[in-house]
């Protein structure tokens, strides 16, 4: 059987999560999934007032994470994580709470391109569609390249989500000479991606990255690759991770990847028979 894992989980410890630890680890045992890695939001000098993603009492955090490790000792594999948002004008503030904490694992994500929210929506005016793709990668590329505190890249791709132009398959092929130079500066620097399942859950049915994207993460010589929900509340965990693992597979990789203190372990994964 191959190892079931979610490594994106928000809880009520982030402003935009809606469950608890206790709730999402009893979910995992449920749904038979053997480890997990909380990753609540970092996102320093957030733009928009509404959303404080500035703050999360990381103390409290830890704390909340230990109880619970030794509440499912045995039953549950539990690790610290956390999601920095990366923004070029907080990377050495954010590098600094990363040295300061024990996080198991760390995925670096673009959530803000030039200063604006693409929730908001103010980021697609008067933009196309390739412009829109192009600044999301460009900035992405530039931040990988200036930072390094992480372990793996968020949601590649996220840019679509949000976006009020019609989805079509062929908008995640764009600009694939950025996406090119993303993964051999991730590859050189040892650090991995994610397949984000919460493409399941939106319009474009498919995970984060898509299979192609997968695909040629692995073609340029990728080998660190982790699984997560991007969870926010309890109805959403676990959604499309099984789904998630048949596309890791398919992209020709036969190992998933964990974390413990930001080390990578690497775990064999098979199609069934």
């Amino acid at each position: 059987m191959n190892l079931l894992v979610d490594y994106h989980i928000h809880t009520n410890h982030s402003i935009d999560g809606e469950m608890t630890i206790d709730e999402a680890c009893i979910k995992a045992i449920n749904l038979g999934i053997k480890e997990i890695a909380f990753t609540d939001h970092i996102d320093l000098d957030w733009p928009d007032p509404e959303f404080d993603f500035d703050t999360i009492d990381l103390e409290k955090y830890f704390t909340d994470i230990e109880k619970n490790k030794t509440k499912y000792k045995g039953q549950l594999k539990i690790k610290a994580g956390i999601e920095i948002g990366l923004q070029p004008h907080v990377l050495n503030e954010t590098a600094k709470i990363i040295e300061d904490y024990p996080f198991d694992f760390v995925i670096g994500s673009v959530h803000i391109i030039q200063r604006m929210d693409p929730y908001r929506g103010k980021y697609y005016i008067g933009k196309t569609k390739e412009e829109i793709y192009r600044l999301y990668y460009e900035e992405t590329l530039r931040l990988i390249e200036d930072f390094s505190h992480f372990d793996v890249l968020g949601h590649i791709g996220y840019i679509k989500r949000y976006s009020p132009l019609p989805y079509k398959k062929e908008d995640e092929l764009l600009h694939l000479d950025l996406i090119d130079e993303i993964f051999k500066v991730l590859i050189k620097k040892g650090k991995g991606i994610e397949v984000n399942t919460s493409g399941y859950r939106h319009i474009s049915n498919c995970p984060m990255p898509p299979l192609e994207l997968i695909m040629r993460y692995r073609e340029l010589g990728g080998n660190i690759i982790t699984l997560g929900s991007d969870s926010h509340k309890l109805d959403d965990f676990g959604f499309g991770l099984k789904s998630g693992l048949e596309t890791i597979m398919q992209a020709g990789f036969d190992q998933i990847t964990t974390f413990s203190n930001r080390k990578p372990y690497f775990h064999r994964i098979r199609k069934k028979e």
